[in-house]
């Protein structure tokens, strides 16, 4: 009988320790950050969005990141009803997002306390067109933490995105992007 109940207790054990290491798999941030910043002759604007979705597998390197474009909030709500309903048309096209990987995974170390940087290639699908994106990401791991930041730019007509000429001067034609990430282990 007590052989029995140590084989139970071993096999609770084995089964508990494989979920939680599938459930570190992949780490997922619900509350990661995206700014977008535009400068014009006109006017600078700037929109930040705090319900993004990031994810990384740290066993394989892939990256992955979506959200809401209706998530974007502006310091005026004019400027915020115009970039959802005349450019980014958000009724169509509701979700920006990230599919890629780390282009040299294999060399870094996640189980490493510091600071790095990692370039990420994958592509980028925002108003419904879909374009190649690299950027380097700065990565900080502390204790079971692990954040990553990275900032790019994109030219709005690479995306599809119309201005009226009436208000080019007011938008920039390649508006600089930020993102942020916190991951626990």
């Amino acid at each position: 009988m007590k052989k029995i109940k140590t084989s139970i207790y071993i096999l609770l054990l084995i089964i508990i320790s494989v979920s939680k290491i599938l459930a570190q798999n992949p780490l997922i941030d619900h509350n990661g950050t995206a700014t977008f910043f535009s400068e014009a002759p006109m006017e600078d604007i700037e929109a930040i969005n705090r319900k993004v979705i990031g994810a990384i597998d740290l066993q394989k390197g892939i990256l992955a990141v979506t959200m809401q474009i209706k998530g974007f909030h502006f310091d005026k709500s004019l400027m915020e009803e115009h970039f959802n309903e005349n450019y980014l048309e958000s009724d169509k096209y509701p979700k920006a997002s990230f599919k890629g990987m780390i282009k040299n995974f294999s060399e870094l170390d996640f189980s490493k306390q510091g600071n790095f940087e990692a370039q990420a290639i994958g592509e980028l699908e925002i108003h419904g067109v879909t374009k190649p994106l690299k950027t380097m990401v700065q990565f900080a791991i502390s204790g079971d933490k692990i954040s990553a930041n990275t900032s790019f730019d994109i030219s709005i007509a690479d995306h599809d995105i119309k201005i009226p000429r009436l208000v080019i001067k007011n938008i920039a034609e390649v508006v600089e992007v930020k993102a942020s990430f916190n991951f626990s282990m």
